[in-house]
């Protein structure tokens, strides 16, 4: 992981090509007149979405013509990418204006990932790490941020720690590891190897389901016997299948984690499982990391609770809230940088201007 803690977003002078095409001009002949156009795609998923931008008659418009529609021609590759996104995505809980929030986030955090690769990469191992030391002290886990960065990158223990609780931010690393190669999708499996890999060296048997009642700590619920686990867990994974292609992703992971914490299959470590599930299915569909911190905790337990009894409004509205807080400037930062121009929009200007003049020599 890099060496920043701090998550502050930065940008290099030297950015990477966007995976889309760049933009071309066309012209197109109607009863001997010549109208020029800017074309261009986006990408959502597999699929490639036309767009085009009508500048002019090639014959009057002028180069400034052509770079002002350019900003034209961004827009509407966000509203594209939004609309695809809406009408395939189906939202139960989440209202329509967080949704639109959730996928310009979306939109620009790939953006971000494709403009700037390094300066993304270590906002992602910044997500990480505060993720990593969040989810173990929720639990009751006193290593601070700077002790879990000097544990995670340097392999440097903290003094007067127990070995538990090093082992609890260690297993990360291995966790990290085995599910950047995994390719398969949620499965019971998935989640018992997850429980195995971060509770080594800390539970007896990780990853064999409880065979005893548990509770949570600081809520008033009681989850479903251990003898319905495995029942209940096959339910879990069905109405995950069911719901993956058309369910918001946001509002997927929120609830597949919430419907696990509610099952708690493990004697221990469930939190650091569900909240591991949330965040496979969000950087999966393209979402950064959500962490949550010791501050976060009240208002996490008490929104998870409510839903024993269906209602994910409150997780889903809580956790929406904390991330938005995390992330929510990716896209405004990322917006002014592209509108302030950058390399790619200066060689993306020169190239249009470049066949703009040749266009115009064949008028």
């Amino acid at each position: 992981m890099g060496n920043q803690v701090n998550p502050g977003i930065t940008f290099s002078s030297i950015e990477a090509e966007m995976n889309e095409a760049m933009p071309e001009l066309t012209v197109k002949t109607i009863k001997g007149n010549k109208y020029l156009y800017l074309r261009d795609k986006v990408k959502v998923n597999s699929k490639s979405l036309p767009l085009s931008v009508y500048v002019g008659r090639l014959e009057t418009v002028a180069r400034e013509d052509v770079l002002s529609k350019l900003s034209v021609l961004h827009t509407l590759r966000l509203t594209t990418y939004l609309d695809y996104r809406l009408e395939h995505y189906s939202f139960t809980t989440l209202d329509r204006t967080r949704a639109v929030d959730l996928e310009t986030l979306r939109y620009f955090y790939g953006l971000f990932k494709e403009l700037y690769p390094d300066e993304s990469e270590r906002y992602m191992d910044a997500m990480y790490l505060r993720y990593v030391q969040g989810t173990t002290a929720i639990e009751g886990n006193t290593i601070s941020l700077r002790e879990a960065q000097e544990l995670l990158e340097h392999n440097i223990s903290p003094a007067g720690k127990k070995m538990d609780e090093v082992y609890e931010i260690l297993n990360f690393i291995n966790l990290r590891r085995y599910l950047e190669g995994y390719s398969g999708d949620v499965t019971e499996k998935l989640i018992r190897k997850i429980h195995e890999i971060l509770m080594n060296e800390v539970l007896r048997n990780p990853g064999d389901y409880r065979n005893i009642q548990v509770g949570i700590e600081q809520v008033d619920y009681e989850p479903p016997p251990a003898i319905l686990v495995p029942e209940e867990m096959r339910a879990l994974i069905g109405w995950y299948r069911q719901n993956k292609r058309h369910l918001n992703p946001f509002e997927l992971a929120v609830v597949l984690h919430t419907k696990f914490e509610m099952i708690h299959p493990f004697v221990d470590g469930n939190g650091r499982v569900g909240r591991a599930l949330m965040n496979l299915v969000l950087e999966r569909s393209g979402y950064p990391t959500l962490y949550l911190g010791l501050e976060d905790r009240a208002a996490y337990l008490n929104a998870l609770v409510k839903a024993d009894d269906g209602d994910y409004a409150p997780i889903i509205e809580a956790l929406y809230t904390i991330y938005r807080e995390q992330h929510g400037r990716i896209a405004e930062e990322v917006r002014q940088k592209l509108s302030g121009g950058n390399s790619r929009i200066e060689e993306e200007n020169a190239r249009l201007v470049r066949q703009f003049a040749r266009l115009k020599k064949e008028v």
